[in-house]
């Protein structure tokens, strides 16, 4: 077989034989680099193994780079066994596929890899919640923005006492002034290269309660996402009347976290609200594809913020005797790496048992769904798996998240579970799926949770974008 085959390539003309073996070798070189490129990105393994659609995608590809040599090779075997005479080009069919192997990598990495150094303009200056605490019992803060050309700013903040200036070293394009100890519940004020004061109010001291807001998923640059209501929702939790101290963001801000001018028209949307109330923003699925965690980090937690516990993706959050631990979840468990899950039961392991826990995340946990795109969207077995014994194994109180499109309150094992990401995203069909942990759900709905933390209730309030209530919920230590 083998020696049929030899001698048939032997007195192939050069230029056919270059031609014939260079587009197969290229073809397959190409597939190949392209999919080990995609399987080096954060989150390629969660969005292959959750989503159909894309599991399919990316198995034909697989088995096309696999084929196309094994098909050449064959193409050869059979044209050897033909009668002798002129010897024929390889079948049309292979001339195809090899040219689609070299076409299509090249138009997908020629499409994604400039998009992930191409950023768009400069971002809106946001105020961020740094892992861990200050002295005084209330997070560090950080006034951040990101400019597309390196720039050396200064900036002005203080009370109604002290005024402080802070200059950076050097110019640069991520910059993170950092607000340290502060006082509890005091006014402070801060200017940026003497731009108008923006004010905002610090979380309240020991024993008083804790006001704060949670959304999730907006979708920025989603054709279905309706950026108007976001911005009324927004609109409401910025609102001075009705007293916000802090605002957690769950996760998916954008479509396709690898294309910059989404982040810039988002951040934008945002910064009214992330500018003069302390926030601190989660990662999503949709923020990380294919290489988006750089702007994430770059946004969210850019390198000059400081870390006391955790990482640029996950974080502890204290005040007083409240504690939020931010985790990376993001398609599912996929995310959930060995470091993280040591750091987080470390971190639940050293706070006080009587004290609140709070855990927020993007992924979910128990929730109602249906079946959708070759995955079950409900109680997600890897999350419950390893998560949830540790939640009830160190009592946590109550766990925020998002990533389902509905809006539900869920309850297991002295466990309080609230879904949200109804924040300006297209909503989930209606449940064919109910989860037995299921109190509350409402689909087709756009909110936000309204929570107040005292010292032995928590109340939560899901709200619509015109403030009305729509479900509240004390839960008690």
């Amino acid at each position: 077989m083998w020696k049929d085959a030899k001698d048939y390539i032997k007195v192939m003309p050069a230029w056919k034989k270059f031609l014939w073996f260079g587009a197969v070798a290229a073809g397959t070189l190409l597939m190949l680099t392209f999919l080990i490129w995609a399987f080096c990105q954060h989150g390629t393994l969660g969005i292959f193994r959750v989503n159909g659609m894309y599991r399919i995608a990316f198995s034909v590809l697989i088995c096309y780079t696999i084929a196309l040599p094994l098909l050449a090779v064959l193409d050869v075997y059979l044209a050897s066994r033909k009668p002798a005479g002129k010897i024929r080009l390889p079948s049309i069919f292979i001339w195809i596929i090899a040219v689609i192997a070299i076409i299509l990598p090249s138009v997908l990495m020629g499409w994604v890899v400039p998009q992930t150094s191409n950023y768009a303009g400069d971002k809106a200056v946001q105020l961020l919640m740094a892992d861990g605490t200050g002295k005084n019992g209330i997070p560090n803060l950080a006034v951040t923005f990101w400019t597309i050309n390196p720039t050396q700013n200064t900036l002005k903040w203080g009370d109604s006492h002290i005024n402080n200036i802070a200059k950076e070293d050097k110019p640069s394009q991520q910059h993170a002034f950092m607000l340290r100890d502060l006082q509890p519940a005091t006014e402070y004020w801060y200017s940026l290269n003497d731009a108008k004061p923006v004010k905002f109010t610090t979380m309240p001291g020991i024993g008083q309660p804790l006001h704060f807001a949670v959304g999730s998923d907006t979708h920025f640059g989603a054709k279905t996402a309706q950026n108007d209501l976001t911005a009324k929702m927004l609109g409401q939790i910025s609102d001075p009347a009705h007293d916000y101290q802090m605002f957690f963001f769950l996760g998916d801000l954008v479509e396709w976290g690898f294309i910059d001018s989404q982040w810039l028209k988002a951040i934008q949307a945002f910064s009214a609200t992330t500018s003069t109330i302390p926030s601190r923003l989660v990662v999503g699925n949709h923020d990380t594809i294919m290489g988006g965690v750089n702007f994430y980090e770059d946004y969210m937690y850019p390198q000059p913020m400081e870390l006391q516990t955790g990482s640029r993706l996950w974080q502890r959050i204290d005040v007083d005797n409240v504690h939020f631990l931010l985790l990376d979840l993001e398609w599912s468990a996929d995310s959930y790496t060995a470091e993280q899950a040591a750091w987080l039961e470390q971190q639940l392991s050293t706070i006080p048992a009587g004290d609140w826990k709070i855990v927020m995340s993007h992924g979910y946990y128990y929730s109602s769904g249906g079946y959708d795109n070759l995955w079950p969207w409900y109680d997600d077995k890897d999350t419950i798996d390893k998560l949830v014994p540790l939640f009830e194994k160190y009592h946590v109180n109550l766990v925020f998240s998002g990533h389902m499109h509905l809006v539900e309150l869920l309850q297991k094992n002295n466990v309080t579970y609230a879904v949200c990401a109804a924040l300006g995203c297209l909503p989930d069909p209606e449940r064919t799926y109910i989860s037995p942990a299921s109190t509350w759900y409402m689909s087709g709905q756009k909110a936000f949770i309204d929570v107040t933390v005292s010292q032995d209730n928590a109340t939560l309030i899901y709200r619509d974008p015109d403030y009305k209530e729509l479900k509240t919920l004390t839960v008690s230590r």
